[in-house]
């Protein structure tokens, strides 16, 4: 019995300890942690669950949208750009890099091209809430040819600037959010050549 009681102090007394050293190390950080929004866990944990399964940053960071059934490369472009338009949003750069790929080495290539959309009111009051921002800007959408012949829209998933950090200043966030809507609609609309 005394053994018993013992052997439940000792335990008691390592938890105790750990609990101590646990708090010391990972004390601050948690603090931290808890001031970011709200959906900053949803966000890291999804996250997670993909870059766990890819192993690759950016396949866990973006995105994907395939092309429906019978869509064209024309047909998506167009549904895109009246997407753009119809958020206001500007088309400020097109990218046709399989173009300049094969212009450059004469071989044909499976089709890439990047299409850059701005709200420029919106990417200057980002910027000016945080300058590394401006790294991110414009909003890239990326029409990809797979080896198989297929077709996907790719973009940088923007829920890591709403929700991984702190909360944004309420009308930023406002702002922000309608970003993302917009270029979530231009991928459907232009995968599913919606125009």
């Amino acid at each position: 019995m005394k053994f018993i009681k013992n052997l439940l102090a000792l335990i008691g007394l390592l938890a105790i300890v750990g609990g101590i050293y646990g708090w010391t190390k990972f004390g601050e950080d948690y603090k931290v942690f808890k001031s970011f929004d709200a959906k900053a866990p949803e966000v890291y944990w999804e996250m997670w669950q993909k870059l766990k399964k890819s192993k690759v940053t950016a396949e866990a960071t973006v995105w994907m949208v395939p092309f429906a059934e019978g869509i064209t490369v024309d047909e998506a472009e167009e549904s895109m750009a009246i997407a753009a338009n119809s958020w206001n949003i500007k088309n400020v750069g097109v990218l046709p890099l399989s173009e300049d790929v094969f212009a450059k080495t004469g071989e044909p290539q499976k089709f890439l091209k990047i299409f850059e959309y701005c709200d420029s009111l919106t990417a200057r009051e980002m910027v000016d809430y945080n300058v590394y921002i401006a790294a991110y800007l414009p909003c890239r959408v990326a029409m990809v040819e797979d080896d198989n012949g297929n077709f996907a829209l790719y973009s940088m998933n923007m829920d890591m600037i709403l929700h991984g950090g702190e909360t944004l200043p309420p009308e930023l966030f406002k702002k922000a959010s309608r970003i993302k809507s917009a270029i979530l609609d231009i991928m459907q609309k232009g995968a599913n050549g919606d125009f």
